[in-house]
Formats: C-alpha cells, structure tokens, sequence
C-alpha cells in the first residue's frame, strides 16, 4: 500500500503528515499506535521521510518491525545504525526561517523566492565562502543590497541557534544606489489632475462598444490623488478601514500580487511595505465621494472593485484606461505610481515639513525626500542677505 500525504491511513500504511512545520509519521501495528517525529517539513526532507515510511511498511509486512523505533531514526537510532538524522542543507534552513520566523513564504514571495533560488544555484554554502558567493553577483545595486539585507538576518538567526560561529556578512555596507532618472514617475501638476479626474468621471474616452466604463475607477483614482498611498495600499483597502465617524482612514495592509499568479485572484494580502501602520485624515471632499460606493458593504469587503467585483488589477488599469487617457488629453506618459510622486510633491509643496509628509506617505523622511519629491514650483525669489 502507499504512502497517504494528509490523509487519515489505512491499517497497515503509514501516513506522513505536517504537525507544527515537522514531519510526523504515524501508524498502526498489532493494535498499537506507533508515531515518529523526524526532522522539518521541507520538500527534500519529505522525500527522505517517505523513504522512512517505505521502510517500516515493508518491515510490517516483513514482521521485521522495530517497535523501539531505533531503526527508522527515532530513539536509539545511533546504536542501531538506522537512517540517522539527516544533514539539513542551508537552503533547508534559508526555508525554515522565513516561514517560522519571518512569517513569509518562499513559494509566494518575490524577494525570498529569488534570494532562495540564488542560494540553490551556489551550491555548497559555508562560513569562509558565502562572502565572495554574493560579491560574485552581477545583480544591480537596490537588489544586492535587498539581498544582503535578507541573509544578514538569516545568518544572525544561524548565530543564533549555533548552527554557525559568526556572521561573515555582518560588516558588509550595501551598494550606493544611484537615483534613477524616471520619466514616467514625474509628478501630474494640478491641471493635469483635475484633466485627468474629469475625463474619467465623465467617461470622455471610454470605448461606445465597452459595457465597462471608465467612470467605474473614479472613487478609485480619486482616493489615489488625494491620499498617495501605494497601488496595493489602495487595491487592498477595506470598508472597516475608514471611519467615517472619526474621519480617519487606517494603512495597515496590502494586497499584493504573489508568484502564484499576476492577476487580481492571485494576489495576497500581507502587512505594508515596511510593516508600518498610518493613519490619515479623511478629507470631507473624499468622504463624500467615498460614501457612496461604501454603502450596504461590510467591514472586510474591498473599497475598490473591478466591474465584475474583484480585486483591481492595476497593471490593466494602466494598460487598458489611463494610458488611453493620458494620451488622448496630451498628457505626458506616466504610470500610476507618479500619483504617489505627485502627492508627497505637493505635500513638500504647500509647505509640509518632510517629517509630516513621510508621516502621511509611511516612509522615512529621508527615504521620502530622495524618492518621491520633485520641485512642482520655483520660487519667485531668493533669500535676501
């Protein structure tokens, strides 16, 4: 009989199972219950694992069955000579971390699902080689520097529990990062706001033929202007997340896209970018545009649906709809996230101080002032001496 992964076993098979991230096997004999804890659940542990299984199903029907369990590398597996524990590899443990630790996984995100697959392509990993492994990376600067940020954690988490002496990479300074130039981020001025915003409203470049009208995005776009939140800031809003009572709107979560799929289904939630929760002011020219579309929700519906009442997919937003706007108004190229450019601009602007403006974007201000801030207006004047 086979192994059953996940399902209750039948009399005379051992079934393999995931118990608190470890692998249990458990099965019957003789009218006994045996059931043996082995090593982490990961895809190459699982393989060595159904092994184990084979083995003592064979054993049973062998009736050359340990009870004492030695021989399947459980109690007194070393003066037996069984399988012995086996050897976790670094990735083994790269994987361990980021889903017990980090509370991520890396079959869904990108940033831990590249790092793992660079691990895996270096093979053998020790304490006197892992330097010159990632200095060899041909990788541009923001994703080295993503990198070594993710390892130095590991490492320190590998210090930690002894499994390594000290972290090679914890002196190693990330790349300078040269500020891009980005066109297609250059913030809208607010005539190409309100261009922008009344093209939608009215629906002056929808397709006569489509029974999707661009208006359906106003609320959206709309809330984009005037909060500068991120597009899965935006995408993942939900009702609870605005109290109309106390005018405030609560940041705390994102829906982002997964490895899984780039489509709207396929997206996941999770906290911000940088794990901050914010809190901003519910504008009452953005309460009332909001009432309407928040009417008979509740508390975890989205805020902002497609036409056929899913997750936005902002990357057809941009393809389908607001390039066709922007072109067809004589505005300049630019993705969605010049929106977010365009709010901390205008902030810095009217005269918010860079900590108030980092405040309302979820940044530092340092971060806030090097990334997001462009001069919209130059001064009539100099300072007098």
């Amino acid at each position: 009989m086979g192994i059953v992964l996940g399902i209750k076993n039948q009399k005379g098979t051992v079934s393999v199972e995931n118990f608190k991230n470890r692998i249990r096997l458990r099965w019957r004999y003789q009218g006994k219950r045996f059931s043996l804890s082995l090593w982490h659940y990961s895809k190459v542990n699982l393989l060595e694992a159904r092994k184990v299984a084979l083995q003592i199903e064979r054993d049973i029907l062998l009736n050359s069955f340990d009870p004492n369990l030695g021989k399947y590398g459980g109690r007194g597996a070393a003066r037996a000579g069984g399988v012995g524990k086996i050897k976790e590899t670094f990735v083994d443990q790269f994987e361990f971390w980021v889903k017990n630790y980090k509370q991520m996984d890396c079959e869904l995100h990108t940033n831990y699902n590249s790092t793992r697959n660079m691990l895996k392509n270096w093979g053998q990993i020790t304490e006197s080689n892992i330097q010159q492994k990632l200095a060899s990376q041909k990788n541009a600067a923001v994703t080295y520097n993503r990198r070594l940020s993710i390892l130095k954690g590991f490492i320190k988490w590998l210090v930690k529990i002894g499994s390594w002496k000290h972290n090679p990479l914890e002196d190693i300074n990330p790349k300078r990062v040269k500020k891009p130039d980005l066109p297609k981020r250059t913030p809208f001025s607010i005539t190409e706001i309100q261009l922008i915003l009344d093209a939608i409203k009215n629906d002056t470049y929808s397709p006569k033929c489509s029974s999707f009208k661009h208006s359906h995005y106003y609320h959206f776009l709309y809330f984009m202007f005037s909060t500068g939140v991120r597009n899965a800031e935006a995408i993942g809003l939900r009702v609870g997340n605005i109290d109309l009572l106390n005018n405030i709107i609560t940041i705390k979560e994102v829906l982002a896209r997964s490895l899984v799929s780039q489509s709207s289904v396929g997206r996941i939630r999770k906290e911000t970018k940088n794990g901050k929760v914010r809190y901003l002011p519910l504008s009452m020219d953005l309460k009332l545009i909001l009432m309407p579309i928040l009417k008979d929700k509740q508390q975890d519906d989205l805020v902002f649906t497609s036409p056929k009442g899913k997750a936005i997919d902002d990357k057809n937003f941009q393809n389908r709809i607001f390039k066709r706007v922007l072109r067809q108004l004589g505005i300049k190229e630019r993705v969605i996230y010049a929106i977010r450019h365009t709010f901390s601009s205008r902030c810095i602007d009217s005269g918010l101080t860079p900590v108030q403006t980092a405040f309302l974007m979820g940044n530092n201000p340092e971060t806030a002032l090097r990334n997001y801030t462009h001069q919209m207006s130059i001064p009539k004047d100099l300072p007098e001496i």
